[in-house]
């Protein structure tokens, strides 16, 4: 969708569209380091789209659970962006997390498996346990679909961010981790600042923040 100006606006997903942003959010990590060092990276790529499109669905479920704003940008009615976003009041410990969502485990143990289960989780203890300790949204995915890259959708979605911190005082600002060193100059561009690098399951990541303004 987009406004008056042509700028894509950010719109609000309902549960049914989750299986779409799911799929979309395959497709634009098929090839993210993370993504694919927990799903397998040796794997076709078609087998590495369907395995992510349960963890995402996963994910966006688990959204739903815990009441937290799943949004993107629709283009015609498609699903072109997806963001899976959280509002931290404070760091959350692994063994919590893990437990919280323990009803999804069958789900994630069908689209990863043992062993990309337990990647997964050993990759997720380390990034709450590097998660700012100040209250923040924390933008855990965002992706654009393949057809819709270089449309500037991608911005349209941190400008949205942005927007929503700067009406919070009560937030340091956007948080942010990336597998992908392109995506860094891209951030950067946006107003995120690199805080630090770390390596779950051996896999280099830069930790970035947008300050609120």
């Amino acid at each position: 969708m987009e406004n008056q100006a042509g700028r894509p606006e950010v719109a609000l997903f309902f549960p049914g569209q989750d299986r779409e942003a799911a799929a979309v959010l395959a497709r634009a990590f098929v090839n993210d380091p993370l993504v694919a060092a927990i799903v397998g990276a040796g794997a076709p790529e078609q087998d590495r789209i369907r395995r992510m499109t349960g963890l995402f669905g996963v994910m966006l479920a688990d959204q739903r659970h815990h009441g937290q704003p799943t949004v993107g940008v629709l283009d015609d009615g498609r699903v072109a962006v997806a963001a899976i976003i959280e509002q931290v009041a404070h760091a959350s410990s692994s063994i919590g997390t893990i437990l919280s969502g323990i009803t999804q485990l069958p789900a994630l143990m069908s689209a990863l498996g043992f062993d990309g289960l337990r990647r997964a989780i050993a990759a997720l203890d380390t990034l709450l346990k590097n998660r700012p300790p100040e209250p923040h949204l924390y933008l855990n995915v965002l992706g654009v679909d393949p057809p819709f890259q270089r449309r500037h959708f991608g911005i349209a979605m941190l400008d949205f961010l942005r927007e929503q911190t700067r009406k919070r005082p009560d937030l340091a600002g956007v948080y942010l981790e990336t597998a992908t060193e392109a995506n860094v100059a891209y951030y950067t561009r946006c107003g995120y600042r690199v805080i630090g690098e770390f390596a779950p399951i051996g896999v280099r990541m830069w930790r970035m923040m947008q300050p609120r303004a």
